[in-house]
């Protein structure tokens, strides 16, 4: 276990690999450990970070620290800290995919590219419950028997204060990210479980995001996966993200699945 301390308070965080600097932002439900099989998989080519947020895991639970700007300025502070080498990756799940967004958005220098998992393109996207359930209750009553059997995350909600998940959830629901995703001009990817209920993947808005990206802006459904897509569908959601980070920046080839993906990844 890693600790260091911003701002009187102390974030807990891993960190592996070698390489091109890449920071995992988990979401509402979980804390860092559910990325550790995706911080394996890039380990060979990048020095990856992931850390739990305030409120969550094993990170200082402060309300006043429980809000959007907050966590990005929390970002801000911990690679400061670190000492993480820009431009780095970052990628983010549901909650963390908003706040990696809106960190892009405010320091796009230091963002080579975005990773949005899960990421609730309307406030209204987001599940209702989020709002008002302490994270045990919501687990048990919504994320369904095959996301509830990862002990990545059963192991972690008992330490996550029921108020940082539930105003985030109370403050984005009023939201709207659509252009902001415009507005991001760095290259993105974007990952939703095509089964996903906690988050509603992209409805109409899908097909008008790809008329809109460019060459180095994705779009990608998994089929097989809900809410949790880096650990359902581990190997192709690793590969999606190898090569996305590993692509050169004026690249102009697509991301998208692979059937033989399956085979390639050990």
């Amino acid at each position: 276990m890693s600790i260091t301390t911003v701002s009187n308070q102390l974030i807990h965080y891993e960190a592996l690999g070698r390489g091109r600097p890449l920071l995992f932002i988990h979401g509402w439900v979980g804390s860092w450990r559910y990325w550790w099989p995706s911080m394996q998989a890039m380990s060979s080519r990048h020095r990856s970070f992931a850390f739990d947020l305030w409120g969550f895991g094993d990170s200082s639970k402060a309300t006043d620290k429980y809000t959007l700007d907050a966590y990005v300025e929390m970002i801000d502070q911990f690679v400061e800290r670190l000492g993480i080498a820009s431009p780095f990756d970052i990628v983010g799940h549901s909650l963390g995919a908003v706040i990696g967004l809106a960190y892009t958005m405010k320091h796009s220098d230091n963002v080579r590219r975005l990773a949005a998992i899960s990421m609730p393109l309307r406030g209204s996207y987001i599940h209702e419950h989020l709002s008002h359930n302490d994270p045990v209750t919501f687990a048990n009553k919504y994320l369904g028997k095959e996301n509830g059997s990862f002990p990545e995350i059963n192991n972690e909600l008992r330490k996550t204060d029921p108020s940082a998940m539930n105003k985030l959830a109370i403050e984005l629901r009023n939201q709207d990210f659509m252009n902001k995703i415009g507005q991001c001009t760095c290259p993105l990817l974007m990952v939703n479980g095509a089964r996903d209920s906690i988050i509603t993947p992209p409805q109409g808005e899908k097909q008008y995001l790809e008329e809109g990206m460019g060459d180095n802006q994705h779009i990608v459904e998994l089929d097989n996966s809900d809410y949790f897509p880096m650990l359902q569908e581990k190997a192709k959601f690793n590969r999606l993200l190898l090569d996305f980070t590993s692509a050169a920046d004026n690249s102009k080839t697509k991301i998208a699945p692979k059937q033989y993906w399956q085979r390639r990844v050990r």
